[in-house]
């Protein structure tokens, strides 16, 4: 008897245990997507990158980047943190990625500067292509200004140059990541693109790239100016002909004389001038 109910003790015990077993390795899973990664991610929420400033330099010169950052959720962010980077180049001809440019060829960021409610802090940037902002806290619908100086050599490359952004932040406890599309190559966004679900945001699966939102890229040029003479010939030439035509067609109607004898004392001295250009060669 004594066995019997030692025995059923130890089963109730093992159930117990098997119980709290299984109980936290539920709550040890990751929790599935709740209504607020939905509101988060929707394109109408995510911060919006906007009012952006891009230089068109000539090799040599030096310009701002400057674009504006608005929180458009509901609550405060906190442990922002926001990197631009120039990633690609491209002309008519050729297009390759920043890294495969030899550095004395290269545009570079030379610092950076953050504005948050009327207040500019600015600073030198350590990576020459990348530019970093932190920020401890932003406030629900609050807008601060990013700005970082590209500066080219003579010796730059000319084409226009692609930057990429990419945003961390805390959001209701929970760590988030945007980037924009400079950061998958064509494969991983046509799958993106063509695997969709019907709760994805924008049409886009989010999860198949691995963010929480997409925000946009943006560019830059460099470029040397166009020559400016042949359009001065062009439209030297252009006045000259129109100029002509009207003399024609006056003398054609022949309704001035003193117009006709002109035309006819320059025709003589014309003809002149090409019979002594003619006997020359001759001889």
């Amino acid at each position: 008897m004594k066995l019997v109910l030692k025995g059923a003790l130890i089963d109730i015990i093992m159930r117990h245990i098997l119980g709290l077993i299984l109980l936290f390795a539920l709550v040890s899973q990751p929790l599935v997507k709740s209504e607020i990664d939905t509101y988060v991610s929707h394109p109408g929420n995510i911060p919006n990158f906007h009012n952006f400033v891009t230089p068109q330099l000539e090799p040599g010169d030096e310009d701002n980047f400057i674009l504006d950052v608005h929180n458009r959720y509901e609550y405060q962010l906190g442990n922002v943190s926001i990197t631009s980077e120039i990633y690609h180049r491209a002309d008519i001809d050729e297009s390759e990625a920043f890294e495969n440019i030899p550095t004395s060829e290269r545009p570079y960021i030379s610092n950076k500067c953050l504005t948050i409610n009327s207040e500019e802090t600015c600073e030198s940037n350590d990576k020459v292509e990348q530019a970093t902002f932190s920020l401890a806290t932003i406030q629900a619908n609050e807008t601060f200004t990013l700005k970082f100086k590209i500066v080219s050599d003579e010796d730059t490359r000319e084409g226009t140059y692609f930057v990429r952004f990419s945003m961390s932040f805390d959001y209701n406890g929970t760590s988030r990541l945007m980037q924009s599309r400079g950061h998958w190559n064509m494969d991983l966004w046509e799958e993106a693109t063509s695997n969709v679900t019907a709760d994805s945001p924008g049409n886009i699966n989010l999860d198949i790239l691995g963010v929480d939102g997409i925000i946009p890229d943006s560019s830059f040029g460099v470029k040397k100016p166009i020559p400016k003479w042949p359009l001065y010939i062009l439209v030297s030439l252009t006045i000259v002909f129109a100029g002509l035509s009207v003399i024609f067609y006056l003398e054609e109607e022949g309704n001035y004389p003193e117009l006709n004898k002109w035309l006819q004392k320059q025709r003589g001295k014309f003809n002149e001038l090409r019979l002594r250009f003619k006997y020359r060669k001759g001889s």
